[in-house]
């Protein structure tokens, strides 16, 4: 708080604008950064869901080969190709050619196949080949996919690493990587293995889906492993490209998002398995590449940030010039001695707030100047008073002279009334001619107001009576003095003097709501609506309907010394009686 009614308002604005844009920069910033997650999100989505689509993909192209598989085994004469591969003997060209017949037809309906074989258990067997028909086929018994094939578990297998030379004797064939998938030809009847089928496809088949225009990222490398860790395949052609290990992947947290840094690049590395083969798909992606922002909305953050940077700039040095220095000015020229420049005028020649500002300064000197010489003019004028005030000293004095002796006259006349009459007026004139005293108890005043009463009895021969219903409390409460009699004086004069008798005054004071209530009521004749409102905007300055001048003087008393809360308000009823309230702060000495 103190900070506050200190600093000066061109710090204090100086403090806002930098509190604003710093408010305007973090809520900006946090656009920006709530932006680049949500792009860091959909990039992650994005690299999760070409995983999963490649992952089908793959799955899709191995299970149409695993159907064409089936072919041989579908067919109505399916029994002789059992006898065929049961028969413990070399193959006649009848069934030679029929074996060979079931290979063509398994190439024929699928273009992606390389191959077709079938093999009994012996090794022998017969194929079809797209590439070259004059190949000459091995014995597979010592292959490993052969020996594989045959001891597995499934009714198939793939073998993603082979060639054409684990397949044929001689070839002509280059050595180019081959998947196979292969099909135990089981006998329904006797439900034992009679042979092997085997179906091979180019690794470029599956390559073919890992074209770089179909990748969603530039730079992008995707890599293929089969189950012992092994490389099958790998969209990078340069030996300097970052290719994850096997075992990276395995030592790594489970998070499917690794980080790597190869060659000082910081690599994203995505990895998910194929169903059904095993296989694991790695997704390799410059983090630069796959987690950036468009550089438009960078572009549009930096020009927001400098414009309402240059904006606040502007703003605070239009301020300086319009309203802090023109201030500057008035405050110096203010400080300086204003009686030795009271002629001097601050020249401003703008009409607007500080224009005003400097006129009302201006015209503010001219008065002070003109009152600097009526001032010249009161002080002779006071000497003047106070001579005369020294004369007219005599007058109290000697009322206060004259009403002694006439007590005294009436002690020895054994006037007991007239001597006390005497005493209490004596005492209400010493008290009301005090003039360096402004407030004084509730108590005081009641003491004098009572010999007031006591006066006013005797005039009006018991016309009234008085009752005092002041709370103990409040009698050490500071009011302002002769506040009270003058109210009283109105009751009497204008409340109950046309009662013929039984009048009744009520004074009470109570303590209600930090406040001092006094309140002096009459039975008397009382006071219509109309007039009554009269009355009261006459007492508040509202009108001048009326000749007396006590009742309004009282509520400016109140209103100068304690403020517009406080004051008289008069409420009344026609035929009932009056009542008087005076509202005062409560102040206890």
């Amino acid at each position: 708080m103190n900070f506050n009614n200190n600093i000066s308002i061109k710090k204090l604005t100086l403090l806002i604008f930098t509190i604003m844009y710093i408010i305007f920069f973090i809520i900006t910033s946090l656009n920006l950064y709530s932006y680049s997650e949500y792009e860091f999100n959909k990039t992650e989505r994005l690299i999760e869901n070409f995983n999963v689509s490649l992952s089908q993909q793959v799955v899709e192209k191995l299970n149409n080969i695993s159907d064409v598989s089936k072919y041989p085994l579908l067919i109505p004469e399916v029994e002789t190709l059992y006898s065929i591969l049961s028969a413990d003997k070399p193959y006649d060209i009848s069934n030679y050619n029929y074996l060979k017949y079931l290979c063509d037809m398994m190439l024929i309906q699928n273009t992606s196949i390389n191959g077709a074989y079938i093999y009994d258990l012996s090794g022998r067997g017969a194929s079809s080949t797209r590439n070259s028909s004059n190949d000459k086929l091995k014995n597979p018994k010592s292959e490993k996919w052969f020996i594989d094939s045959l001891s597995s578990n499934d009714f198939t297998s793939i073998f993603p690493n082979i060639n054409a030379s684990d397949i044929f004797e001689f070839t002509s064939q280059n050595s180019k990587q081959l998947i196979a998938l292969t099909r135990k030809i089981i006998d329904i009847k006797t439900k034992k293995v009679t042979g092997i089928l085997l179906i091979t496809i180019s690794i470029d088949e599956i390559r073919n889906l890992l074209v770089k225009d179909h990748l969603p990222f530039s730079n992008q490398i995707v890599s293929i492993y089969d189950i012992n860790g092994k490389l099958i395949l790998t969209t990078s052609e340069e030996s300097h490209s970052f290719i994850p290990s096997y075992d990276q992947l395995h030592n790594a947290t489970p998070d499917p998002n690794i980080q790597y840094i190869f060659n000082n690049t910081e690599y994203i590395v995505s990895y998910n398995t194929i169903p059904s083969t095993n296989w694991i798909i790695v997704n390799s992606i410059p983090k630069s590449n796959a987690y950036h922002i468009d550089s438009l909305y960078i572009f549009s953050f930096i020009i927001n940030i400098t414009f309402f940077l240059i904006l606040f700039i502007v703003l605070y040095m239009f301020f300086i010039k319009r309203i802090f220095n023109p201030l500057k000015f008035l405050i110096k020229n203010m400080e300086s001695n204003v009686e030795s420049n009271l002629d001097y005028k601050v020249s401003y020649n703008k009409n607007d707030e500080i224009g005003i500002l400097v006129k009302s300064y201006n015209e503010m000197k001219s008065r002070i100047s003109d009152l600097i010489n009526i001032n010249y003019k009161s002080q002779i004028e006071q000497k003047e008073l106070e001579l005369r005030q020294l004369q007219n000293q005599i007058n109290p004095h000697f009322i206060y002279n004259t009403l002694e002796s006439i007590r005294m006259m009436a002690e020895i006349n054994d006037d007991l009334e007239t001597s006390t009459m005497s005493e209490y007026f004596g005492s209400i004139i010493r008290y009301s001619m005090n003039r360096k005293i402004n407030t004084v108890l509730l108590n005081e005043e009641i003491s004098i107001i009572e010999n007031y009463i006591y006066l006013q009895k005797i005039r009006f021969d018991q016309l009234f009576t008085i009752e005092n219903l002041i709370n103990p409390e409040v009698l050490d409460c500071e009011i302002i003095k002769m506040i009270i009699q003058p109210l009283i004086e109105n009751s009497i004069y204008h409340g109950l003097s046309e009662c013929s008798s039984d009048g009744k005054i009520i004074i009470q004071g109570e303590h209600i709501n930090d406040n001092l209530t006094l309140t002096i009521s009459d039975n008397g004749i009382g006071i219509d609506s109309i007039k009554l409102k009269k009355l009261n905007d006459f007492v508040n300055d509202r009108n001048n309907d009326f000749n007396s001048t006590a009742l309004r003087n009282i509520n400016k008393r109140l209103k100068l010394n304690y403020g517009d809360h406080y004051g008289l308000e008069i409420h009344s009823i026609l035929g009932e009686g009056t009542s008087m309230v005076l509202t005062l702060p409560y102040i206890v000495k």
